[in-house]
């Protein structure tokens, strides 16, 4: 995989296994306590039943599942050091040329065994909550769980980002637990329902250079504009 030519790349290891698990046991810390969260922590989080259950195929017995932790940071500063690891930061400086980049925002998005959403097409430039005016920023998604195509892998259009046409064959990513997938703002990806029993949990950076700011400031990114790297 080529980030350049296909819009995205795959890179083995960027965190070790001690790391992998602490950020596993600071979500599962998360997903265990959300009834004793205070306000300014349950309003980061976005659970299952609070969204449409088509893109689980109408599954609703939900529970207190999550879908999405914003900003991570806020519950464990864990998450902030990532921005500061050679593994992580290298690849995303090489992509976008500089070494002054900045965070937009940091997410963990969770797929819950055996329902957890399917995520449509899309193309992540332009976006509804952190967009800079070009496309000089991706994302970098960090997988905790590992994942294959019976979890949800992330699938991509390769070359999509290059203005040629939507028509190549997809192709899933699967990864392990501490790879991490670059993904080009404009290449069209999406993926399925985790229809398997195991977890699909990932951490989610936007990263973006300096000279090219996001021209709205989300609410509650205690990471927003911070150095990466």
């Amino acid at each position: 995989m080529d980030y350049q030519r296909d819009g995205f790349s795959l890179h083995r290891q960027v965190i070790p296994a001690a790391l992998v698990g602490r950020l596993i046991a600071c979500v599962a810390r998360i997903q265990a306590g959300i009834g004793g969260l205070p306000p300014h922590l349950r309003r980061r989080l976005t659970l299952e039943r609070d969204i449409s259950a088509t893109a689980r195929d109408g599954f609703s017995a939900t529970g207190d599942a999550i879908f999405i932790i914003g900003d991570p940071a806020a519950f464990d500063p864990v998450f902030a050091s990532l921005a500061r690891i050679p593994a992580i930061v290298g690849p995303a400086v090489e992509a976008l040329g500089t070494t002054a980049l900045i965070t937009h925002f940091c997410n963990v998005t969770i797929k819950h065994p055996r329902f957890g959403r399917r995520i449509n097409w899309h193309r992540d430039f332009p976006n509804q909550y952190v967009s800079p005016p070009t496309p000089r920023f991706l994302r970098l998604m960090i997988c905790l769980d590992g994942m294959d195509p019976e979890s949800g892998a992330t699938a991509f259009v390769p070359g999509s980002h290059l203005g040629l046409g939507d028509s190549a064959a997809p192709r899933t990513v699967s990864c392990g637990p501490g790879d991490m997938v670059l993904i080009h703002p404009e290449v069209l990806h999406g993926s399925e329902m985790n229809r398997s029993d195991r977890w699909r949990r990932n951490v989610i950076f936007q990263v973006g250079t300096a000279d090219a700011p996001p021209t709205q400031t989300p609410d509650d990114e205690s990471l927003f504009g911070t150095a990466f790297g």
